[in-house]
């Protein structure tokens, strides 16, 4: 029941309708993921001390840390090991159920006559990814090297020592406009006014974002199209340019930083 506060405010009504709408889609695909595709079971922990991080080995143990610490005291070398094996494990998770979401739609496609279950499952899905049509869904549920996301979070985090990733599992420092939604206030303003970014319930959450946000951004989709012709990372970087404010520059680091720690090595891990 809408109290008569926010019944008197059609804006913030509007809102609190799109919010809601928009945790039904995400409810409605993950039941009907749970019933047609198979499973991943994913350890959810807390994260008390760097030492806990599970050691990284592939095939890799499905884990997603809801809490973190900061690697900030580290040495350098072990703290880089240390937040590859903290982060890849979520991001390969995010893949397979993305693998696996593309597989159901193929299969949706195929068929004359979809059930009414996959029927809305594909409703919402598109709704999702801000899709007009099944063929633009299918070419923005986007795949991308390992490597490359690693790079980006290694960045945006500092190889896991910056505040919003400590405080928020908020790995790529996404930003929030919605004040309903679980976020934390960053130290600096933009033009007298406050900013904030998301805070998620564990690294998975950060990394199911950053491939919607790549997926359906309008900035991307000379990415989307790369990513379908090649799964090279230093190719595909070439597409970021609007990702960063550092344009250019934040292309070049990405460059150096995975062919300096060698993280195409990582392009071959799985589950």
């Amino acid at each position: 029941m809408i109290s008569r506060k926010i019944a008197s405010n059609p804006l913030q009504a509007a809102l609190l309708l799109f919010v809601a709408l928009m945790f039904a889609l995400g409810t409605l695909i993950q039941i009907s993921d749970q019933h047609d595709i198979n499973p991943i079971n994913v350890d959810y922990r807390p994260l008390n001390s760097a030492a806990d991080i599970v050691q990284l080995t592939n095939p890799t143990q499905a884990v997603a840390y809801t809490s973190v610490v900061s690697l900030a005291k580290l040495p350098i070398a072990d703290k880089k090991q240390r937040f590859v094996a903290l982060l890849l494990p979520a991001i390969l998770i995010s893949k397979q159920r993305l693998q696996q979401q593309r597989l159901k739609l193929e299969k949706i496609l195929e068929s004359n006559r979809p059930s009414s279950l996959d029927q809305a499952w594909l409703d919402a899905l598109m709704g999702q990814y801000d899709a007009e049509s099944p063929a633009q869904l299918q070419r923005r549920m986007i795949n991308l090297p390992n490597s490359m996301v690693l790079a980006q979070a290694a960045i945006e985090t500092g190889w896991g020592s910056s505040r919003f990733f400590v405080q928020a599992n908020n790995v790529f420092g996404i930003w929030s406009f919605d004040p309903s939604e679980k976020r934390i206030m960053a130290s600096q303003r933009r033009d007298g006014k406050a900013i904030y970014v998301k805070r998620y319930d564990s690294l998975l959450g950060a990394i199911d974002d950053y491939f919607l946000t790549l997926g359906r951004g309008n900035a991307y989709s000379e990415l989307r199209q790369a990513a379908l012709k090649s799964q090279d990372s230093l190719k595909l970087i070439r597409h970021l340019h609007r990702y960063s404010e550092l344009g250019e520059d934040y292309i070049q680091r990405l460059a150096a930083l995975i062919r300096h720690n060698h993280l195409k090595q990582y392009d071959n891990y799985q589950l």
